[in-house]
């Protein structure tokens, strides 16, 4: 019973899980739990994935997210949601018929390196739940019509696996909502169209994340229950976000001061982790401890990368 709850497969589905297990625990059937069966799940439903979607399994918790106190709680907020629905709609009975009441969807909105997709991993560990990532860049289609057959088959593995949905580079779809001037362009908004109603009859949590706040007019920002704001980290934060991505294994010369590189350098989370290992390889290469020049020579790149001027 927990199982048929859990994951609503259909009945052929549901077979060729079960001879899944039966055998790879052939030999000790008694190991086969709701974790076996979560990655059997999890194996048979990344197999059949188009590109531009990945089945993940969250590994990254809270004490790994770097934010601000209001974002901070409203994803805390946005978790609680989906554990109080018994309260709310089956005791007290709010939003009584309506389809997709228990859906929970939100709005990630902000610069890219600033947390949008750890966050949306630490909301579906939290959920104990696997997260669905679709990059909506591949997944529209120049060939009209099947942007929207992609989508629907996103939803439906979406609802057999119970998966958090993740709908990456929004604006690829959201920033086709131009004026209709050609039959492409009304189709764009069709496609967009689609993806708001199926949002909005999907019974769990789904988050849109895009670069740009204005690319989503106001009509669908009512349809969403919580639009975090990701802002680019100030100093405290930045220095948190080195301590994260800086193991206590990692052997620091003494002239590191992970609160000097924090004030120096107004970075965001995904560059301040992509200069953590690479001065950490600088430091392996010469066989020695990762010293300040390592970091420096490491965010000299990531400046490079993002096309920004250096400051030493």
């Amino acid at each position: 019973g927990q199982l048929a709850v859990r994951y609503p497969l259909e009945p052929e589905q549901a077979r060729n899980i079960s001879e899944d297990l039966r055998s790879l625990y052939a030999d000790d059937p008694g190991r086969i739990d709701l974790s076996a069966v979560a990655d059997a799940v999890r194996a048979r439903t990344s197999s059949g994935l188009n590109g531009g979607v990945r089945l993940v399994r969250p590994e990254a918790g809270w004490d790994q997210l770097v934010l601000r106190e209001p974002q901070m709680k409203q994803l805390k907020d946005a978790s609680r949601r989906l554990f109080l629905q018994s309260r709310v709609l089956n005791d007290w009975q709010f939003l009584k018929g309506r389809q997709g009441a228990r859906g929970v969807r939100l709005l990630f909105a902000g610069p890219p390196g600033t947390g949008k997709t750890l966050s949306a991993e630490v909301l579906a560990r939290a959920l104990d739940a696997d997260l669905l990532q679709v990059d909506l860049s591949r997944v529209v289609s120049k060939w009209i019509g099947e942007t929207e057959k992609n989508l629907a088959q996103v939803f439906l593995t979406a609802e057999s696996a119970r998966a958090v949905l993740f709908f990456d580079e929004a604006d690829a779809l959201f920033g086709k909502r131009t004026e209709v001037s050609d039959a492409h362009d009304r189709y764009a908004n069709l496609e967009t169209a689609y993806l708001l109603s199926r949002l909005e009859r999907y019974d769990g949590l789904a988050i849109l994340a895009t670069n740009y706040r204005q690319n989503i007019d106001t009509a669908f920002s009512r349809r969403l229950d919580f639009i975090v704001e990701f802002e680019e980290p100030g100093c405290a934060e930045r220095e948190r976000l080195w301590q994260c991505h800086l193991p206590a294994q990692a052997p620091l010369d003494k002239d590191v001061n992970v609160a000097e590189l924090a004030s120096l350098y107004p970075i965001v989370g995904g560059h301040i982790r992509n200069a953590a290992v690479a001065a950490a390889y600088f430091a392996a290469q010469e066989d020695s401890a990762i010293k300040r020049r390592h970091f420096v020579e490491a965010i000299r790149r990531e400046y490079s990368k993002a096309g920004k001027a250096h400051r030493e």
